[in-house]
């Protein structure tokens, strides 16, 4: 099970915590693996291919500390974890749900295919349409979601028109 506390961890991986205690909470998973974002990146953060179905990247970047938390839902695969949020498993919960009983407490903002609750800095997603599933819309929930710190989806700071030239 992994307990999502927003702006505070997804299981056992504190945000903010060290790169080091990062890896060692992800051994409560399985065997954490140095990762690079990109081709030529240096490896800052961690993967790990859980074996219930559930990935996890965990970027610490060159701050050294834990900034995001993305879990996964291996595709196809039904998961033998589960993501609670608010005492509902995101990975089981139809998607329309979840988003209902989310907006019963906080704003929910349509982020391209997927979605945002600023105020609780996560990002959730699925990678497939309703049209993919049976009649039931069985399956039809969130396989991925992204854990930040405070302020992660606040807008950018708008700058003056004039620019600010002081007095």
């Amino acid at each position: 099970m992994i307990e999502i506390d927003p702006l505070r961890a997804a299981g056992p991986v504190l945000l903010g915590s060290t790169r080091e205690a990062a890896g060692e909470a992800l051994r409560a998973w399985g065997d954490p693996e140095p990762y690079a974002p990109y081709p030529g990146a240096l490896p800052l953060d961690w993967r790990i291919n859980g074996a219930s179905g559930v990935d996890a990247v965990v970027h610490c970047g060159s701050t050294g500390v834990v900034q995001t938390i993305e879990i996964d839902l291996d595709f196809g695969v039904r998961p033998r974890a589960q993501a609670l949020l608010l005492g509902q498993d995101m990975f089981s919960v139809p998607a329309e749900q979840m988003l209902a009983i989310l907006r019963e407490r906080f704003e929910v903002e349509e982020a391209g295919d997927g979605y945002t609750v600023p105020a609780l800095s996560l990002g959730m997603g699925r990678r497939l349409s309703a049209e993919d599933f049976d009649e039931e819309g069985d399956g039809y929930s969130f396989d991925n979601f992204l854990l930040a710190g405070p302020g992660y989806y606040d807008p950018p700071p708008r700058r003056s028109a004039g620019g600010d030239h002081g007095s």
